[in-house]
């Protein structure tokens, strides 16, 4: 009677054997698979509900380096403001000042004490002069330093007055400026000179025209910037007129804005 030899099933290397998952039947030479059964994923039920027992999540940590360094920026963006701020407040202050109008000047009174020609070769007179000085501007005062008015009779300088002092003109105000002038003077004495020759030639037509030439130096100021100007103006063709065989010429009342030179 034949034998039969029983095979051997080796295990799959790597792995152990297991019986539950191979078995060989008597009868016939082949491995059987028994599969376990399937287990449930959820062996229990959880239905997740939140514990008040438990604190709140903290909110998160923040180190004081970054802490620092916002402050730190806020700092510099209020420092960047105020500096813009403030250059603009100044710009404004400095336009006011730098963009100011030049005082208004206008002769407002002309009077001649004396006037004598002897002989066409000699001559003695005296002027009195009154100046307005009218300040336009409604954001910078000014300040007059110093004032210098010459008496000109074609083109010739026949006496000059100084005025050092400083005066203020305030905002749309006006300051009058008076001058006396004379000749023959310690600074001019002319003798036998045409000028005299002109002014006699003058009074026998009944009317002559002088000239005043005015350089003022001054300061326009708004709060605490300032800013020095030196202006020179001319007041021309004053005319006076010899009335009624007067020997003492009066002027005529006309009212001219002075020009700038």
């Amino acid at each position: 009677m034949a034998s039969h030899k029983k095979e051997e099933v080796k295990p799959v290397l790597g792995y152990e054997r297991s019986e539950s998952f191979y078995q060989t039947d008597g009868h016939n030479n082949y491995q059987q698979f028994h599969p376990n059964a399937a287990q449930p994923l959820n062996l229990y039920d959880y239905n997740e509900q939140p514990n008040h027992n438990y604190p709140a999540r903290p909110l998160p940590y923040v180190s004081p380096e970054v802490r620092q360094g916002f402050s730190f920026a806020r700092v510099m963006l209020c420092l960047m403001v105020f500096l813009i701020l403030f250059a603009s407040l100044m710009s404004m202050v400095a336009w006011s000042v730098f963009s100011s109008y030049w005082p208004t000047i206008k002769v407002e009174s002309f009077v001649v004490r004396s006037f004598e020609i002897s002989n066409g070769s000699l001559l003695k007179a005296n002027w009195e002069t009154k100046v307005s000085v009218k300040n336009t501007n409604h954001r910078s005062s000014i300040v007059v330093e110093q004032a210098e008015s010459s008496l000109v009779y074609k083109y010739v300088v026949l006496d000059t007055t100084s005025l050092v002092d400083h005066l203020e003109i305030a905002k749309e105000s006006t300051l009058m400026l008076l001058d006396a002038f004379a000749f023959p003077n310690s600074k001019r004495s002319f003798t036998g000179d045409s000028v005299h020759n002109e002014m006699a030639k003058d009074q026998g037509r009944g009317h002559i025209l002088f000239d005043l030439k005015i350089d003022v130096q001054v300061i326009f100021k708004s709060g605490v910037l300032e800013k020095r100007n030196k202006i020179r103006v001319y007041c021309e063709k004053i005319k006076l007129n010899f009335q009624n065989g007067s020997p003492i010429p009066t002027w005529d009342g006309s009212k001219s804005e002075c020009i700038n030179g």
